[in-house]
């Protein structure tokens, strides 16, 4: 998208256009903003450098898109006509852009500086989109070249001119091809959480075993001893049962003795 303005110096002074870019910086869909003097004494333009090449919504979210504000060469009333640089600035292929030619019979016009004495800029929105019929659409992925063939005594001169004598061309390089956009990391599935195993304890339980007290029984004794006794007692009831037998035999006898 290309939009277009100008204002007269007494009118509009230089603090109205940074006004402008200001408000335009803080209302736009549009993260970076970049402002380029369209004219020989511009250093951009050096051959020696690279500052002609632009990287474009590089890093940009979604619907979020750079601006680059092309602002023609203005110079005070009085100023004699040659004295001044006038442009066509064009949208071109690789081809023309390299060989400073024009071969499109209806090349693409990007700007026309047209008025030296007045405020003129024109505002591009890198976009791959625009609301305006056959306005200027840029594609992710693709690079995009401006040139200015114009020369000092022709304006609309289509080969050669400031372009080929001042380098006067820029490459716009718009982020990024689909498969080079950052993509969002997929979902990782959801692992089903595994409860460890409840931790057995070993079940310490303390037992007392109390000593049983054993009644001592008269054979828990060596069996020789067990047998001694007995043997003894045999031998006590023995004599005894012998003596009360002899007893009562001698009462026997001694009994009619008596009478």
């Amino acid at each position: 998208m290309v939009s277009f303005a100008y204002f007269g110096m007494r009118q509009a002074p230089w603090t109205l256009l940074v006004l402008i870019f200001f408000i335009e910086s803080v209302m736009g869909n549009y993260i970076k903003t970049f402002y380029i003097h369209w004219n020989t004494t511009n250093s951009i333009f050096r051959i020696d450098n690279t500052d002609h090449v632009f990287d474009l919504n590089k890093g940009n979210a979604q619907f979020e898109y750079d601006q680059v504000n092309i602002i023609c060469p203005t110079y005070a009333p009085g100023t004699f006509e040659e004295d001044t640089e006038k442009y066509i600035i064009y949208n071109v292929s690789k081809e023309e852009y390299d060989t400073c030619r024009i071969t499109n019979p209806n090349p693409r016009i990007i700007a026309i500086c047209d008025k030296p004495h007045k405020l003129m800029f024109f505002t591009i929105t890198f976009r791959p989109f625009t609301p305006q019929p056959g306005g200027l659409e840029f594609l992710p992925g693709k690079d995009y070249y401006f040139i200015s063939t114009s020369s000092k005594d022709d304006l609309h001169r289509r080969i050669g001119g400031r372009c080929l004598s001042h380098n006067m061309k820029l490459v716009f390089r718009v982020c990024c091809k689909p498969e080079d956009q950052p993509r969002p990391p997929l979902p990782q599935p959801t692992q089903p959480t595994t409860l460890p195993p409840p931790t057995t304890q070993p079940t310490t339980s303390t037992t007392t075993i109390k000593p049983v007290t054993k009644k001592t029984h008269k054979y828990d004794k060596t069996p020789n001893e067990v047998v001694r006794s007995e043997e003894l007692s045999n031998s006590r009831g023995a004599a005894l049962a012998s003596s009360l037998a002899l007893a009562l035999a001698a009462s026997a006898v001694l009994a009619p003795l008596a009478r």
